[in-house]
């Protein structure tokens, strides 16, 4: 290493705090489209573009996936073992990105149909049963719908239920799928995000969701052939920094891409042009110029 030049941790650290102020301009961004969105919803200020019935189902959508930003970056405040219980949380941001980029993408049919389905879900936790191993669970709300509104309820089910009786997901498109259709839709550019948001994080997070034994493995940096384990506190420190970098950008990457598609769907250039730009940040971070310069 150069004489004067960082070590890989120390730029690591720098780098992961550059990625946290990062993350929180996005998450004012966001909250700037929610306000939008409100604001638009209550007559008070009309956006350029977009449909009503979008509108309602991504403004709470949009509420959740910033509030998980200030969980992430809660997470992040110090390099720890907490940074395990943050590759979930980055997932759920790009789920629910990718829904919300999707209902964006095909309009107003994906917002009726994703609202019929929560109507539908919330219909079905009124009463919920679990039987396994000969034993029976069940609980009930104690309130009661209205005969009308149950028919009503009654008649949605079938589209969200198999042959077999099991439960519909809202879409029947995968992960990809959602992503070529906001591909079709949107810029290049908001899909080199996306796609790189989901790629680096996604396989896992679902891995450390199920508590497998290789997300054990994974956490501790023992995936990767010819990688000698952690021997010393700064060869952990680094493992975790890695770990840690890996959330801060697939976090980043989401909402970028959220605020792109945003930005596009309402005819927001100004909106755009503030996420690419902060986006640029990430280059001049002392673990990226390293890596970029090696």
């Amino acid at each position: 290493m150069p004489s004067g030049q960082p070590s890989r941790l120390e730029a690591m650290v720098a780098t992961n705090a550059g990625m946290r102020d990062l993350i929180q301009s996005q998450i004012r961004q966001v909250d700037g489209c929610l306000h939008s969105l409100v604001l638009n919803r209550d007559g008070l200020r009309a956006l350029p573009k977009g449909e009503k019935e979008v509108f309602n189902v991504i403004t709470t959508m949009i509420h959740m996936v910033g509030i998980s930003g200030h969980s992430i970056l809660k997470l992040t405040e110090t390099i720890d073992m907490s940074i395990r219980d943050a590759f979930p949380l980055a997932r759920s941001i790009i789920e629910g990105v990718v829904n919300i980029c999707f209902i964006m993408a095909e309009g107003v049919e994906a917002a009726q149909k994703a609202s019929r389905h929560a109507e539908v879900r919330a219909f079905r936790d009124l009463k919920r049963t679990w039987e396994i191993a000969g034993m029976s669970l069940s609980v009930s709300h104690s309130g009661e719908l209205s005969p009308t509104e149950v028919a009503r309820l009654e008649a949605m089910l079938p589209e969200f239920t198999t042959k077999r009786g099991s439960e519909r997901d809202w879409t029947d498109k995968t992960l990809k799928q959602r992503l070529e259709t906001i591909a079709l839709r949107f810029s290049s550019s908001t899909m080199t995000v996306l796609n790189a948001s989901a790629f680096n994080i996604y396989r896992h997070a679902s891995e450390i969701v199920h508590g497998s034994y290789f997300s054990a493995c994974f956490f501790w940096g023992l995936t990767l052939p010819g990688r000698p384990r952690p021997t010393s506190r700064d060869d952990l420190m680094l493992t975790l920094a890695d770990h840690q970098f890996s959330v801060l950008m697939s976090t980043a990457f989401a909402y970028a891409g959220l605020l792109e598609c945003f930005a596009d769907y309402v005819d927001d250039p100004n909106l755009a042009a503030e996420a690419k730009s902060q986006l640029e940040r990430i280059r001049e971070f002392p673990a990226i110029v390293q890596a970029m310069s090696e």
